[in-house]
C-alpha cells in the first residue's frame, strides 16, 4: 500500500477489494457464519421464531453450535467469546446472533488491552451488523489499540457475502 493513507493507487484498491491481506482461516470462519446466517433464514428456523419468543428456545444454543463448527480455528487465533486464556497473536471475535456488536467491541478492547495485551497483535471481529452508534464509544480505545501496534479488522458478514468495515488510522478523520 502507498505511504500515505491520503493517496490511493489503484493496485491498492484493487488488493482491498480481492481480499487478499485476509488470512485463509479468517475467510474460512467467515463461510461459516455465512452458513449459519443462512440457516437462520431458512424456512425451518422461522417457524421456530415462535419458541423463541415464547422462551422454549435457548438462542444462545445456535451460537453454541456455530463456535463447534469453527473450533478447528483455535489453532489458528483465539476465539472468543472463550474460557481459555489468550496464547495467539491473532484474536477472532464472534459478535452474530444474539451477542451485539457493542458486547464484540467490548471483547476485542479486553482481550487486546488487557488479557492478551502482550500477545495479541492482530483482531478479527467477525460481525452481522453495524451500527455506528455502538462503535463511537470505543473509538478513543480502538486508537489506543492502533497506537499500540495491534491491527484491527472488522468484517461485516451476510448469508450472500462479507466486507471489511475500514477503521482509518486516525478513526475521528473522515477519509
Amino acid at each position: 500500500m502507498s505511504d500515505s493513507r491520503d493517496t490511493w493507487m489503484v493496485g491498492d484498491l484493487l488488493d482491498a477489494m480481492s481480499g487478499s491481506h485476509i488470512p485463509n482461516y479468517v475467510t474460512m470462519v467467515i463461510q461459516e457464519v455465512q452458513n449459519w446466517l443462512a440457516s437462520a433464514l431458512s424456512e425451518d428456523y422461522m417457524a421456530d421464531i415462535a419458541d423463541v419468543v415464547s422462551g422454549e428456545h435457548n438462542a444462545s444454543a445456535d451460537v453454541e453450535y456455530l463456535l463447534s463448527q469453527i473450533e478447528w480455528a483455535n489453532s489458528y487465533a483465539d476465539v472468543l467469546p472463550a474460557k481459555t486464556a489468550p496464547r495467539q497473536e491473532d484474536a477472532l471475535i464472534l459478535s452474530v446472533g444474539h451477542m451485539i456488536l457493542d458486547e464484540g467491541l467490548r471483547m476485542l478492547v479486553d482481550h487486546a488491552a488487557l488479557f492478551g495485551r502482550d500477545i495479541c497483535r492482530r483482531v478479527w471481529l467477525i460481525t452481522d451488523t453495524w451500527v455506528i452508534g455502538d462503535v463511537l464509544p470505543y473509538i478513543a480505545h480502538l486508537k489506543a489499540l492502533r497506537e499500540n501496534g495491534v491491527q484491527l479488522h472488522c468484517m461485516l458478514v451476510t448469508p450472500w457475502n462479507y466486507m471489511e468495515i475500514p477503521w482509518n488510522k486516525d478513526t475521528e478523520e473522515r477519509k
